[in-house]
């Protein structure tokens, strides 16, 4: 197999996207021929009118040295690339949807990206929230195959010490921890507002830790304020992966409290797989691709959307019985493990290449 992956996002620049395609280029570049046209810049709107024509043309010229089977397109935006390169070489396509690169709602993009997508030869899909969202934009079901992201085992056992030193924490701290860009979907502002007071007055010593960054920032400082929260809550922004690591490694629960917001989903989160295999118990919210990354009682606890009793009970009891939270973060690493590992996931895109060639 002779593969040329084409993708906008990816490292040095940082985020889940970037670790994705990342993570599945090694892998598929471990076991076949994989050509890589990458652009690692900023994902910002703007530098996105730069990366495109970048990739397109080192693409060109990839494609026109010969040896390519299929063209592999990171994701949606870049689906009109993939399309255009298809028609001019008469190689099959394919691209990835994660979520919001299938519903943006901007009017030039709707016109253009799902129409593209729906003419790759196969439509891969990280969740079946994508893959309905997809079906929805008018890509037929039967190009669609939703396959999972997976995680890299990067755990090298618990320093909770670190994490106190570095944070300057007590050393008595319940330690909540949310890692993710912080959007309104996310439901940080909401967690914050009507669970975290609740769990305060019956666990004074909680400290919530907030991990990332985004345009929902000044709504969480300003919630935070409102609630009287500052001595419980940290937003830590964009931190080094080092630090990044302590806080899985050190904090007590993981928690993702999403929340509806037409127009945005959450295609996989791939933070929940981070978590449980640093031994955390995850308590997420039950919607969207989240369904997908949580098996409910294996490796994390789903709850209701935007209840916040079932939210703040689920929490609790983990808070309250050490016992069981060890217990359950344990065999969440194990069943996370065992599910999400790139070395199977790879071979399941390997195969819709090979049909393809065929």
């Amino acid at each position: 197999m002779r593969i040329l992956f084409i993708t906008r996002k990816y490292p040095p620049s940082t985020g889940g996207m970037e670790l994705f395609a990342f993570d599945l280029y090694t892998s598929l570049a471990a076991k076949t021929d994989t050509r890589l046209i990458k652009w690692g810049g900023s994902g910002r709107v703007k530098a996105v009118l730069v990366a495109l024509p970048y990739v397109t043309v080192k693409a060109f010229f990839s494609l026109l040295r010969g040896g390519v089977d299929v063209i592999h397109v990171q994701d949606g935006v870049l689906a009109p690339v993939g399309y255009l390169l298809s028609q001019l070489f008469r190689k099959p396509f394919t691209v990835v949807i994660h979520g919001l690169d299938i519903t943006y709602k901007n009017p030039l993009y709707r016109k253009s990206a799902p129409w593209t997508v729906a003419r790759a030869d196969v439509v891969f899909c990280i969740s079946e929230a994508a893959s309905t969202e997809a079906q929805q934009r008018g890509v037929p079901i039967d190009k669609i195959v939703v396959i999972p992201l997976a995680v890299r085992d990067t755990y090298k056992g618990k320093t909770r010490p670190a994490l106190l030193k570095v944070l300057d924490l007590p050393a008595d701290a319940k330690i909540l921890l949310t890692v993710g860009r912080l959007v309104k979907r996310k439901g940080v502002a909401w967690f914050i507002e009507n669970v975290l007071p609740d769990l305060v007055s019956r666990h004074p010593e909680i400290v919530y830790l907030i991990v990332g960054d985004g345009e929902e920032r000044s709504v969480v400082e300003a919630v935070i304020k409102k609630t009287d929260m500052g001595r419980h809550v940290r937003v830590l922004g964009r931190v080094s992966e080092e630090v990044r690591e302590l806080a899985y490694s050190g904090a007590d629960i993981f928690i993702m409290p999403n929340i509806t917001v037409p127009g945005d989903m959450e295609g996989f989160g791939l933070v929940l797989l981070e978590a449980s295999i640093y031994g955390l118990p995850v308590v997420a919210t039950d919607t969207e691709g989240i369904k997908d990354a949580i098996s409910n009682g294996k490796n994390g606890v789903l709850v209701p959307v935007s209840d916040p009793t079932a939210f703040g009970s689920a929490v609790e009891r983990f808070l309250t019985d050490h016992k069981t939270a060890a217990k359950f973060g344990e065999s969440s690493r194990a069943f996370t493990l065992a599910t999400y590992q790139w070395d199977v996931l790879a071979e399941r895109y390997i195969e819709q290449y090979k049909r393809l060639v065929k």
